[in-house]
């Protein structure tokens, strides 16, 4: 039995097919297909019912999994404290961050690790709702900062950074915001909403608290988001610390959208289990794991929010 065999395993059992699996490990369909077979043949069992379109898993193959994937975690967490006590800092560290996370915090949090690792290269990218799923899973972060939408608990460690506070605005001219309140849903789905779409593959959602049967713009960044909505082309959802400054000078108005199920969003520190983790990646963790949690605007005075952990 060798390590490789177990990653394979692994692999299949949680993408639910060969190619899946091979894709998300960089092999070739065939390379994976014989790493399993050879494991069944020393273990003596089948553990995938391959009569079906999905790989599932057999009686004996859930039973192995859950043996499999303690070896894999406990021998990349052994991986990672080698790696630390060598003392070597990795020439690369990605993080990627949901579109509405608050950069400041984040930015102090580099400058801090620079001066102790001058030599690394930090990798920053930004994501959109599941994307940062997919950038954990397929290998092109170390760590994110997002929701949990899309992430699969067991196979990750979290700790909390932050909550957002995401509002609903519009231009101070713009027709839903000089209509009084309370809106016309009417109204709001005469004019374009603004949305993110979503940067996860094959995703069908293009973003929380989207008005069903009204006009719809996305765009994939929220800077554009709020460039789009300063010029009055439409209303949409803004993360408090992006709105702030446009609200205090009167050039946007918060709108009171009831249909907005989540305007407290929770993001954490996020990192997969089943990877190593290096000296400067590790101390990017505890750095994050420890930033201010009033990192993301509070709630309106006088109003409970309304959380929401998008996944």
């Amino acid at each position: 039995m060798t390590y490789d065999q177990l990653v394979a395993f692994l692999a299949v059992a949680g993408e639910g097919s060969f190619s899946a699996a091979s894709a998300r490990l960089h092999k070739s369909q065939p390379a994976v297909s014989k790493l399993v077979r050879n494991l069944e043949r020393e273990l003596g069992i089948e553990l995938f019912d391959r009569r079906e379109y999905r790989a599932t898993l057999t009686d004996a193959g859930r039973l192995f999994h859950e043996r499999a994937a303690a070896v894999i975690e406990g021998t990349e967490a052994l991986r990672s404290f080698g790696m630390r006590l060598s003392g070597k800092a990795e020439p690369i560290v990605r993080l990627a961050v949901d579109a509405v996370t608050p950069l400041g915090p984040i930015m102090d949090i580099f400058r801090g690790l620079l001066a102790r690792y001058p030599l690394v290269r930090i990798e920053l990218g930004t994501e959109r709702l599941a994307g940062t799923a997919d950038a954990l899973r397929e290998d092109r972060a170390d760590l994110a900062v997002a929701t949990k939408l899309g992430i699969d608990g067991s196979a990750v460690e979290t700790a909390r950074f932050c909550d957002v506070r995401v509002i609903p605005v519009a231009r101070f001219d713009h027709p839903v915001a000089t209509s009084g309140a309370p809106i016309p849903p009417a109204l709001l789905r005469a004019h374009a909403q603004i949305v993110l779409r979503d940067s996860a593959r094959g995703s069908t959602s293009p973003s929380l608290n989207v008005l069903e049967g009204g006009l719809r713009w996305t765009v994939t960044d929220v800077a554009a988001k709020k460039d789009v909505i300063l010029a009055g082309m439409g209303w949409g959802g803004l993360p408090e610390h992006v709105a702030a400054g446009a609200l205090a000078a009167g050039e946007l108005v918060a709108l009171q959208v009831p249909e907005f199920v989540a305007d407290i969003m929770e993001l954490f520190v996020i990192r997969r289990r089943d990877r190593p983790h290096g000296v400067v990646a590790q101390a990017l963790w505890e750095a994050l794991g420890r930033c201010d949690r009033g990192a993301g605007a509070p709630a309106a005075a006088g109003k409970a929010p309304r959380r929401r952990r998008r996944g």
